[in-house]
């Protein structure tokens, strides 16, 4: 069974459901099978935060690395953890729906203090693979251009709602 052309064996599915997106800053939901409860987003670091929290929840994919921590020393990881249950099914979780645009993400590897894996963009299929966490972003971002470039009016529309500027054109300055 696949959504969106992914193994439906991936423990690590996320859903990012995109309701806004300005400034490069995204606002809206990220989902996954191991809650009922979406998590909010409200900047993009957010998106970020979230699914890094699910990986290490899941200790997949499994760090390479230890982040570094600047400051008070932080407690270790559990090395032992209980097993995490799905609370959605994968059924659920497709029928999870942004209001600007949604993303499968699935990390594949965290290699090199960043991810790789692929992103597919919901509404037209396209999937993409990444590098990293910034390039993710950047993926997530010019598919969201793309969909308000479509939404835009056409050129000539726009030229007809421009105001012309009166004090240009009526005064003559001649030195």
């Amino acid at each position: 069974m696949n959504m969106e052309g992914f193994h439906s064996g991936a423990p690590n599915l996320c859903r990012v459901c995109v309701d806004a997106w300005a400034g490069g800053e995204v606002t809206g939901r990220l989902y996954h099978c191991y809650s009922k409860q979406p998590e909010p987003i409200g900047r993009t670091s957010d998106v970020l935060d979230s699914i890094d929290r699910l990986c290490d929840r899941l200790n997949y994919p499994a760090r390479t690395q230890q982040p570094r921590h600047f400051g008070p020393a932080r407690p270790k990881p559990q090395t032992t953890q209980k097993k995490v249950e799905p609370q959605m099914t994968r059924d659920e979780l497709a029928e999870q729906k942004g209001k600007m645009a949604t993303f499968v993400v699935h990390v594949m590897y965290r290699q090199h203090s960043t991810w790789q894996g692929s992103v597919t963009w919901a509404e037209t299929g396209e999937k993409a693979n990444f590098r990293s966490a910034l390039e993710l972003i950047k993926l997530m971002d010019s598919a969201v251009d793309a969909t308000l470039e479509d939404e835009s009016p056409p050129q000539d529309e726009l030229n007809l709602a421009r105001p012309k500027n009166p004090v240009r054109e009526e005064t003559d300055y001649e030195t």
